[in-house]
């Protein structure tokens, strides 16, 4: 067999198996490592691996038959020119280093783009010389068809392997919006699929449009159960625009029959989606999950808000400081901080993105990325313009569909791994529709010789194996390092000598951060460096309280964590989300001076955060400067006074500042009286001795939870804590009614209070 045939196996090996990226869970199973973020880290390290030895095979098997090379068309330019201005975006962004390599969050940024961006060179390259895109996409179906039947196994109780999403299905995706956007695109596959049948023998036409019935069944359900409106919606666009093209446009002996299904489908999509409307308040709407999401669909819920109100105007003005470079991939944060608006009190508190994939490319890379991005949606509809003479009306308003949809649910949301996969996909197929051959004569049509291969194969095997582990390798041990770092039990055995899990010693944890943030292999990776030691600093705090920790133990921690936080700050100056991390470490090591200083940097960098502004008050509240303290709290109250929270804990700083009246004042103006369940003012009331009060609390939460000794618990430790031993007793003696397995240890108790050998604040 001739060498090229392995390269050429190999590189459609490892396309087609891409397709199978959405099915890895990297959480130690089935073979698969545990990694930090397992929904998002196992596909993406899957999918670069996989185009890096399909991209090493594609470009020798290139370099040898020149049918493979890439050919010239306005989408490959516009693909071309858009990764190169992103690489420029880079360089100039505020942080260059998490620009390239993301985190494993997202696992994004520039180094991600030129992943797709290979992606689409060696698939349009490849699929079309070996005219296998229909293969290719009814392998994507196929795929889609899968998880769509898991999304319903998943409804009705069975594989579910997530809760991350809640009731609504995510499969392995660990996130309902990226499986919805997914089987989006697909069902418009699926759609195109089916009317290129027309082109195919009639003896196979029944069976293939029952399997691909089955497949629009169970891919329209699977969007369905994740509720995700941006979706569902895409979807109901998707299909009036690409029905609405074929009424336009549908000629032959077939047109009047496929117009009226265009004209129903434009009918029906309005008139469900007015009907939903209409009876939005029934019983038969609000039962059904996803009708009860799409109904809820107004100007003033939360989330279209928080869009429209909040980040878009936010992104625009970020784009407007930085409109030609931007700020670079994955900085969205800093102009988020910035521009913190405190109206955004009850939204999520630390944006990374602009939940917009468009106005997400114009902060990366302000007005150029932005134009460049919108145009290859528009040189996709071209396309499929253009290559009307390849493709049926049927299957151009399918694509058109696809793009229409898609492009819909890209306003409320951003791309994944996935969904980018496909996007740069269907682009590469539509650059094989459109491209322009090459004259023979051009040297760029000649093979290269063998010996001329011989010489360059080497070279090139090295570069992509130096790639492929540069990128791949010291990310994939961080990620699972950190896993084994954040645990707090290890293997061990008992007296039986059975393997059994043990608590780890908090020295053991210290050893596997140190090695997770700078013991990685050769040549070490930026990746996910902030996440590692942003979770030490987590750890460190956490166990800092501890009275069992060894004090040898808790000071390597803390001289450990704050070198290693050191370190990051330096090299990632201006993100306030991390001050706050760092000013929260500080404040478990009792080292208010450090602690204050970082909030002060937090609060230069974000001026409005109330997170921030609370967290400054308090650490000033600990420290007994309470006019300080009053002013932050103040302010981060009355930035936004709908917020409870800053309500609370200005109540709290009144009271520790000693002015009972005004917190008084302050709680009976919003909840109508001071006994008001929250757990920082439970613990003010019981630190200043209003026992009436904190009694009055835990018998909300008993009310709540009757069944809860906890509750009771509490209560009977505000009663004990007030004097009051004839109510301890008694609502001990509950306890043990509700919790006869305690009844020894609570009559122990009990003895210890009758007998005076218990007293208040010993």
């Amino acid at each position: 067999m001739h060498y090229t045939t392995y390269l050429r196996w190999g590189a459609l090996s490892a396309l087609f198996l891409a397709l199978f990226v959405p099915f890895i869970l990297a959480a130690g199973s089935w073979g698969v490592p545990n990694l930090f973020f397992p929904y998002i880290t196992g596909k993406n390290f899957a999918f670069r691996i996989l185009i890096e030895l399909a991209f090493l095979c594609y470009i020798l098997l290139a370099l040898k038959e020149p049918k493979y090379r890439p050919r010239a068309s306005l989408i490959m330019w516009a693909v071309l020119a858009f990764v190169a201005w992103m690489a420029v975006a880079t360089a100039l962004s505020v942080d260059p280093i998490k620009s390239f390599w993301s985190n494993f969050e997202r696992m994004e940024g520039y180094i991600g783009l030129l992943h797709l961006f290979l992606w689409f060179v060696v698939a349009g390259a490849v699929l079309t010389a070996e005219n296998l895109w229909d293969r290719f996409l009814n392998t994507s179906i196929a795929a889609a068809s899968l998880q769509g039947f898991w999304a319903l196994m998943q409804f009705m109780g069975v594989f579910a392997i997530s809760t991350q999403s809640g009731v609504r299905a995510d499969t392995t995706f660990g996130n309902a919006t990226y499986l919805a956007v997914y089987l989006l695109i697909n069902v418009f596959l699926t759609l195109f699929m089916l009317a290129r049948l027309s082109r195919g023998p009639k003896s196979t036409k029944v069976a293939y449009q029952a399997l691909y019935g089955i497949a629009l069944v169970l891919q329209v359900a699977g969007i369905f159960f994740t509720e995700t409106r941006g979706a569902i919606l895409g979807l109901a666009v998707g299909l009036v625009v690409a029905a609405f093209y074929v009424f336009l446009f549908v000629r032959g002996g077939e047109s009047r029959i496929l117009r009226r299904i265009a004209l129903g489908i434009i009918t029906a999509t309005v008139l469900l989606g007015g009907g939903i409307y209409l009876v939005r308040d029934t019983a038969f709407i609000k039962d059904i999950p996803a009708l009860r999401r799409i109904a809820s669909i107004s100007l003033s819920e939360t989330t279209v808000v928080s869009r429209l109100t909040y980040i878009w105007p936010m992104a625009i003005q970020g784009a407007l400081e930085r409109p030609v470079a931007g700020w670079g991939q994955e900085n969205f944060n800093f102009v988020f901080n910035k521009n913190y608006d405190p109206g955004m009190y009850n939204q999520e508190q630390w944006f990374d993105r602009a939940h917009n994939q468009f106005l997400d490319w114009l902060i990366a890379g302000g007005i150029p990325a932005f134009l460049l991005y919108t145009s290859l949606y528009l040189l996709a509809v071209l396309a499929i313009w253009r290559a009307r003479e390849k493709l049926s009306v049927t299957e151009q308003a399918a694509l058109l569909g696809l793009l229409a949809g898609y492009a819909f649910n890209n306003i409320f949301v951003f791309d994944n791994l996935v969904s980018g996969l496909y996007f740069f996909g269907i682009l590469a197929y539509l650059h094989s529709l459109t491209r322009r051959e090459l004259p023979n004569a051009v040297w760029y049509t000649r093979a290269l010789s063998d010996k001329t291969l011989a010489v360059a194969a080497p070279i090139l095997v090295g570069v992509m194996l130096l790639c492929f582990w540069s990128f791949n390798v010291p990310g994939l041990a961080r990620a699972a390092l950190l896993v084994t770092a954040l645990q707090n039990q290890e293997r061990g055995t008992d007296s039986a000598g059975k393997v059994v899990g043990v608590a780890k010693d908090p020295k053991t944890n210290l050893a596997e951060f140190n090695k997770t943030i700078g013991g990685l292999p050769w040549p070490g990776t930026p990746l996910g460096r902030q996440e590692a030691i942003e979770q030490f600093l987590v750890f460190a705090s956490n166990v800092a309280p501890q009275t069992s920790l060894n004090p040898a133990v808790r000071q390597d921690l803390f001289i450990s964590a704050q070198a290693a936080v050191g370190s990051l700050l330096k090299e990632r100056p201006g993100d306030a989300r991390l001050e706050l991390f760092v000013a929260t470490f500080y404040n478990q090591y009792g080292q208010v001076a450090q602690a204050l200083e970082h909030l002060h940097m937090g609060l230069a960098l974000s001026p409005h955060k109330q997170q921030i502004l609370i967290q400054t008050g308090l650490t000033y509240l600990a420290a007994g400067n309470t006019e300080d303290a009053l002013a932050l709290l103040k302010q981060s109250f009355e930035s936004a006074e709908n917020n409870e929270t800053a309500r609370i804990f200005y109540a709290v700083g009144l009271y520790v500042a000693k002015e009972p009246a005004a917190a008084d004042e302050l709680l009976f103006e919003h909840y109508g009286t001071t006994v008001v369940d929250n757990t920082q003012l439970l613990q003010a009331y019981t630190s200043f001795k209003l026992y009436d009060r904190a009694a009055a609390i835990w018998q909300k939460r008993i009310e709540a939870s009757p069944k809860d000794s906890e509750m009771r618990l509490g209560l009977a430790s505000v009663y004990f804590a007030a004097g009051d031993t004839a109510a301890t007793i008694r609502v001990l003696r509950e306890i043990i009614k509700i919790a006869p397995q305690s009844a020894a240890q609570i009559e122990q108790l009990i003895k210890q209070i009758e007998d005076g050998t218990l007293q208040p604040g010993r």
